[in-house]
């Protein structure tokens, strides 16, 4: 019986010089990138072992902009944005080439010049639906190479040879997650028992230091309040003229090496992201105010626990995010963002008072733990979660729902 799977983007990776197939329920899948910066271009690669057609087919959204060039064993053919791959049944290779530099507004959020590249790994390969007998689980490999010179930092550690990717439970594995390959300047740590790197261009100025410091103040709260808090973390910055934000992934994420640190608002990008980066519940449609309100909140209230900033400054911040809605006519709504993310914001700090008011242990922390590390989020599951520790619905959100709710 063949099933299929819709698989996020997969990604630019590559594997080791033999992915053999060590049992009859697994196939092997190299995944391999080599990094042409004369050219801006990535040659990128995936080589499946197998024995009986373990993984028949695979179906990619392949933008023509981006990735082009595709060849490979068996059949290969394009359909406007998609390309399949008829597996053969005793594995094959297909290769294609990935132009990298990708603007977001005027900006990059992916880029490569003749010294350095910053990207994600998963747009580097396309999104797939992928056919593979039942019970079958891929053995991923992962290898990269560059220029003399170059080092690849990814959220696997440094790769300087092939290595095996985590997660072999699963029907197809993949690379996932940010990047930086090249002259790199890095530092690395161990804080709250994770392995932290933080990675840029070498001659940049880059606040690396500060960075980790922040991390040593903050991160463990932030395990505290989300325990699966991935092992390794990897940050990546740079600055002009990459984009000047902060943008999370998994188990890493991207921050404009200009970008404060803690903002003049009084909350915190790098915090932020991290609480996208320990989140592993996505926000189902219409919620996305779910996950930016409760990221912001906690970049906020995170710096007041660890003591980065006083509970003096962390209630004018509340207050001006208070404001802030007020003024933009902040509603809950999705995406989310600016004053509507301020209205969020303003939501769960009066939710937080309302469970502590009710001795609730750890107030919202009660909500967010099991909400952010469970099924998909949603409307329906905060208001399960606060009904059942209250005993009753919340005032809080009754009146926020009657008032902000945006549904279309």
């Amino acid at each position: 019986m063949l099933r299929t799977l819709l698989l996020v983007p997969l990604v630019i990776v590559a594997a080791a010089t033999s992915a053999s197939v060590s049992a009859a329920d697994t196939y092997g899948v190299k995944f391999s990138a080599t990094f042409r910066p004369t050219l801006g271009l990535v040659d990128a690669s995936m080589t499946v072992s197998q024995a009986e057609g373990e993984l028949e087919w695979l179906d990619m959204n392949a933008p023509e902009g981006r990735t082009f060039e595709f060849t490979g064993d068996g059949r290969v053919r394009r359909d406007g944005n998609r390309v399949r791959w008829d597996v053969p049944p005793d594995g094959g290779q297909l290769r294609w080439r990935v132009r990298v530099d990708r603007l977001r507004g005027d900006r990059y959020d992916a880029r490569m010049t003749t010294d350095w590249a910053l990207l994600r790994i998963d747009h580097l390969f396309p999104a797939a639906h992928v056919s593979t007998r039942e019970r079958e689980r891929s053995r991923s490999t992962l290898e990269l190479q560059g220029p003399a010179g170059w080092a690849f930092e990814t959220r696997y550690g440094r790769i300087e040879e092939a290595v095996a990717l985590p997660g072999s439970e699963r029907r197809f594995v993949r690379p996932t997650g940010w990047m930086m390959a090249g002259k790199l300047g890095v530092r690395r740590d161990t804080i709250a028992g994770r392995k932290v790197v933080v990675a840029g261009p070498r001659g940049e100025r880059l606040r690396s230091q500060d960075i980790l410091a922040l991390l040593r103040w903050t991160l463990p709260e932030l395990v505290t309040l989300l325990p699966h808090f991935p092992d390794r973390l990897l940050i990546v910055n740079a600055g002009d003229p990459m984009w000047r934000g902060g943008l999370s992934g998994p188990g890493s994420l991207y921050l404009h090496s200009a970008r404060p640190l803690i903002s003049a608002d009084g909350s915190s990008t790098p915090v932020h992201e991290l609480v996208h980066v320990g989140t592993s519940s996505e926000a189902n449609p219409g919620n996305d105010w779910i996950v930016e309100g409760l990221a912001e909140f906690y970049s906020i209230e995170l710096l007041r626990r660890s003591g980065t900033v006083g509970a003096w400054r962390a209630r004018r911040t509340f207050a001006s995010f208070e404001a802030r809605a007020r003024r933009g006519k902040g509603e809950l709504r999705s995406p989310s963002s600016g004053a509507h993310t301020a209205r969020a914001v303003t939501v769960f700090h009066d939710l937080d008072r309302e469970l502590r008011r009710a001795k609730v242990p750890h107030g919202l922390d009660a909500v967010a733990t099991p909400l952010l590390d469970g099924p998909p989020l949603s409307k329906a599951a905060l208001e399960e979660r606060v009904t059942k520790l209250l005993g009753r619905p919340s005032a809080v959100l009754e009146n926020a729902y009657a008032r902000y709710l945006k549904t279309r």
